[in-house]
């Protein structure tokens, strides 16, 4: 397996958060063994998948759908199952709370636990660049193909002047301050609660609140990937969950399952691949 985690270029970094890319081959395995889950997490997407299309089976909408050669994912409240082809290739870009919304201009809300064809949504462009990615076999210059689109694109769109709501977004996630309250995160963005809980519907496509459950729900499963030496009720505490009921009840939620089971699904997968996946923080 090749896994690789990128930066962005400085002009990109207020909407983009990392870019990641991740081959692996799957000859001669069953395709059964070849499933990911893939829970809620708090970051939004730009998939391109240059070598062989893949299917993913949907928790929310109880439904499996063929995966076009590039989407854009928005806020996410349902697991899905990657259901990966023999030769699984993967380039994407992990955006900023607020980065998708304010870099590409889209309506996020109407995005919400879906997936979108990125033609549909960014245009012709994004032919290009799958022809691109499709014809170089070379990793690095792969991350570069990404990047020039997504700096192509900041020139041509211009994004919203930046506003004090906009500053802190991509901060949220880094310092855990999505459990603060939600007056404290208004005072701090310069706005009435009111203000503030619209405005970040605007460009997360979900309530404060919600998108706080997320976060600490991705963080526990993180930690359980990372130490898994840790109990779960450990896992519960470290996450900022009053306790292990509260933490199988969100888990039951945005994964289907209990805490054991996502983690033995996860498993089953690193099992096939040979080494675990582990997401920047």
């Amino acid at each position: 397996m090749v896994l690789r985690f990128q930066q962005p270029a400085s002009p990109l970094r207020p909407f983009v958060q990392y870019y990641m890319l991740v081959h692996m081959r799957y000859h001669g395995i069953s395709p059964a063994q070849a499933v990911k889950p893939m829970p809620p997490a708090p970051q939004q997407w730009l998939y391109f998948y240059p070598r062989e299309a893949m299917n993913t089976f949907h928790y929310g909408q109880g439904r499996e759908i063929p995966s076009p050669r590039s989407i854009v994912v928005g806020p996410q409240v349902s697991r899905v199952d990657l259901r990966f082809p023999p030769d699984h290739l993967m380039v994407c870009a992990a955006f900023w709370p607020g980065g998708l919304h304010r870099l590409l201009d889209v309506p996020v809300k109407e995005l919400f636990d879906f997936s979108i064809d990125s033609r549909a949504l960014l245009g012709p462009g994004v032919a290009e660049v799958e022809s691109r990615l499709a014809e170089t076999t070379d990793y690095a210059a792969m991350l570069a193909v990404l990047e020039s689109y997504l700096l192509g694109m900041l020139g041509r769109l211009r994004p919203r002047a930046e506003r004090p709501l906009d500053r802190l977004l991509p901060v949220l996630l880094p310092t855990g301050r999505t459990t603060a309250s939600l007056e404290h995160l208004a005072a701090e963005a310069c706005l009435s609660p009111r203000q503030f809980e619209r405005g970040f519907v605007e460009r997360v496509g979900m309530s404060p609140k919600l998108y706080a459950r997320i976060v600490r729900f991705d963080r526990a499963f993180r930690l359980k990937e990372r130490r898994p030496e840790l109990d779960w009720l450990a896992v519960a505490v470290r996450a900022g969950y009053y306790d292990y009921r509260h933490l199988v009840r969100d888990f039951k939620e945005f994964a289907g399952v209990t805490p054991p089971q996502l983690l033995a699904a996860e498993l089953a997968h690193t099992q096939v691949v040979g080494s675990p996946v582990h997401y920047p923080a």
